[in-house]
């Protein structure tokens, strides 16, 4: 079984330097690279970037990441030190790309569990100085000790972590989790958006009124067209993501074309 990594110092034995300045890292035989994709105001300015993994063999192909990081293939150790190495590329580049906005981070919630119960004291405040400007997104995945999870998000909270919650509406993302968790930020599921364009329009609004209630803000996934912004206008949404407004980029991809 693979080694725990738990301090800065195991961290960086696995992290590159590319010759654009972005970070990398190696782990076994596969690569990890850092995406970004921008988050926008509802009036159009960019308030910060959800880094996302991008994982490739050694063949250079890329494989897709959430079955890649469960994978039954993988044992815990593995899964977690992935996850961790993943987000120290992305907090890294962040830092060095994007210091005056926000970045957003997906964390599963069990996996947010497995790293605070194996993680040395050193690395359960992984963000350092940039703490303020990050939210953990969690994923729509059950959690299996919701208590425990409610534990360690005040203990985030109180190193200046933000709490989103990710894709609501879907899965395990419901009204239920956000009132137990009363997350800073409601990132609302691309399919709220679909059906309100398509008519049904309760859901959506239903969330728009808990998000006020939870006092949360609110962001808009899934804006593909002018109509889907037109929508996160009218509703009064905070901000906004989806591919009318800008795709997920290879950082390295961003720094050739310098869009950003």
């Amino acid at each position: 079984m693979s080694k725990i990594i738990a301090t800065i110092q195991d961290i960086d034995m696995y992290l590159r330097t590319e010759s654009d300045g972005s970070m990398s890292a190696a782990y076994d035989a596969y690569q990890i690279k850092t995406a970004f994709q921008p988050i926008h105001t509802v009036h159009g300015d960019i308030f910060g970037y959800e880094a996302l993994a991008r994982v490739y063999n050694e063949a250079g192909d890329e494989l897709k990441t959430e079955p890649f990081f469960t994978s039954e293939y993988l044992d815990i150790t593995d899964q977690v030190n992935l996850d961790r190495l993943a987000r120290a590329i992305h907090v890294k580049n962040f830092a060095r790309f994007f210091p005056t906005h926000f970045l957003f981070i997906n964390m599963m919630p069990d996996m947010l569990l497995a790293h605070h119960r194996q993680a040395s004291a050193e690395k359960r405040n992984e963000f350092g100085g940039l703490s303020s400007q990050v939210y953990v997104e969690l994923l729509e995945h059950d959690c299996s000790c919701n208590h425990e999870l409610q534990c360690v998000l005040h203990q985030m909270r109180a190193q200046g972590l933000k709490i989103a919650i990710d894709d609501y509406g879907v899965k395990a993302s419901s009204e239920r989790r956000a009132r137990l968790l009363n997350p800073d930020m409601i990132k609302v599921d691309r399919s709220l958006l679909a059906d309100y364009l398509a008519g049904e329009t309760q859901p959506l609004n239903q969330v728009v009124a808990l998000a006020h209630e939870l006092g949360a803000t609110l962001l808009l996934e899934g804006v593909e067209n002018e109509a889907g912004r037109e929508v996160a206008t009218r509703l009064g949404v905070d901000y906004m993501q989806g591919f009318y407004l800008g795709r997920p980029q290879l950082l390295s991809e961003m720094l050739e074309s310098r869009v950003y």
